[in-house]
């Protein structure tokens, strides 16, 4: 049997291509998707029967997109240092042992939190996303899920690319093609430059994007140029990274 809904609200952004704003603008939801956006009088009098649900105060707009998170209980740790140092003295021990119900768990209160403020797509690089597809799947957000990948001997306590194909091959378009999943480096230089290949030639193989952290610090631009003469994009564009699937 058909559910519909009419939600209504003080205001309805519509993201169309000149941004129009109804005023007292309402949309009709049948069996989980949109079928309609208009005036709320002018959608009530074409679905006479089916509920109203009015929202005061509120605005209606599409669901948010976060372009980059981490699922995490370190939120807010020592924001005041460089990120090099951040993540030296917090972030990296903390991956050293962490366990997989620990990452579970983190995964669910972010993206529940993300929901309840507007968030309804969420690019997460984490840790065991098994658990992240999980909880994705039961709360309803969209996600793209980017393991933390370390592919070089001086950090191998992130996630392998191993782990990273076989969670591409295990939940990649699953839960009604809201759950996707990507090929992720934590940063470009925790790989060594077979791992930083056989990343991207992962993202070619398999049609999916490739996500990574690139020239946050002096000290990576210091890195690439020690290992290549070359600063991080440069050295991206001779990996093929510009050639990986545009992806979402």
């Amino acid at each position: 049997m058909s559910e519909s809904m009419i939600l209504a609200g003080d205001h309805l952004l519509t993201m169309d291509a000149t941004n129009s704003v109804i005023a007292d603008g309402a949309v009709l939801i049948e069996d989980g998707r949109i079928a309609a956006v208009g005036k709320l009088r002018e959608i009530s009098a074409d679905n006479p029967s089916t509920p109203v649900k009015k929202i005061a105060d509120s605005v209606l707009m599409p669901g948010i997109v976060n372009a980059h998170a981490h699922s995490g209980f370190l939120r807010g740790t020592a924001e005041h240092l460089p990120v090099w140092d951040w993540l030296t003295l917090h972030i990296n021990p903390m991956h050293r042992v962490l366990q997989p119900h620990e990452a579970e768990a983190a995964s669910w209160l972010c993206y529940a939190e993300s929901v309840l403020g507007g968030t309804t797509a969420v690019v997460d690089m984490w840790r065991f996303m098994e658990g992240s597809a999980k909880a994705a799947e039961a709360i309803g957000n969209r996600l793209v899920a980017v393991p933390y990948v370390g592919e070089h001997p001086d950090y191998n306590y992130f996630d392998t690319l191993d782990m990273n194909e076989a969670m591409i091959e295990t939940w990649h378009g699953k839960a009604g093609g809201r759950v996707n999943v990507w090929v992720g480096l934590e940063h470009l230089f925790y790989a060594d430059e077979a791992g930083q290949r056989r990343a991207v030639e992962l993202a070619k193989k398999h049609g999916t994007g490739f996500h990574t952290h690139c020239s946050e610090a002096r000290i990576e631009l210091a890195e690439f140029e020690r290992r290549y003469g070359k600063r991080p994009m440069y050295v991206l564009d001779d990996l093929g990274f510009f050639e990986t699937p545009l992806a979402m």
